[in-house]
């Protein structure tokens, strides 16, 4: 009997371990942001878990975002457009419930700067840069401040003074 009593619990341990393993991994997430348009099976995969787990309100800023990146690897145009338009509506949401939080800016700037203009999203960009530049230095998070910062500075979208302030 307590032989069987010790198997129960260890099978228990086993699937509770592999059920929250996987999750969500929200640094590969943030990391793998600049390639998701680029990368179909990267997008693919980080949409699929972001559906399943995304409870946070960046998370559901980054689920948007890979809807959106989904747009361009599908060649229905209706599709293209029902991707946009989910993402799209998707993170104004959470922008509109959040709109302090300097994750969920960083990825609507990164999304209006790049996408085309006869989408017609692109009316933040600049009260998204300047909320940047006054507040990524308020994350706690260092690696995430760095990860952020360094795209940003990559992407050539602030100049080197406003760089400056960024980065402080």
């Amino acid at each position: 009997m307590r032989a069987t009593c010790i198997c129960f619990f260890m099978f228990q341990i086993v699937c509770i371990t592999t059920l929250f393993g996987q999750g969500l991994k929200i640094a590969d997430i943030r990391k793998d942001f600049k390639v998701g348009h680029k990368d179909e099976e990267t997008c693919k995969k980080h949409l699929e878990a972001l559906e399943k787990y995304a409870d946070s309100p960046v998370e559901r800023g980054y689920e948007a975002a890979y809807h959106m990146f989904m747009a361009k690897h599908s060649g229905n145009p209706f599709k293209k457009m029902g991707y946009f338009k989910n993402g799209k509506n998707m993170l104004e949401k959470e922008i509109a419930s959040n709109p302090s939080n300097v994750e969920l800016r960083y990825i609507r700037l990164c999304i209006q700067y790049y996408i085309p203009s006869y989408l017609g999203y692109k009316g933040h960009i600049d009260e998204d840069k300047v909320f940047l530049r006054d507040n990524l230095y308020k994350l706690n998070d260092k690696s995430t401040k760095d990860l952020l910062y360094n795209y940003l500075k990559g992407a050539k979208m602030y100049t080197n003074e406003e760089l400056g302030l960024l980065g402080r």
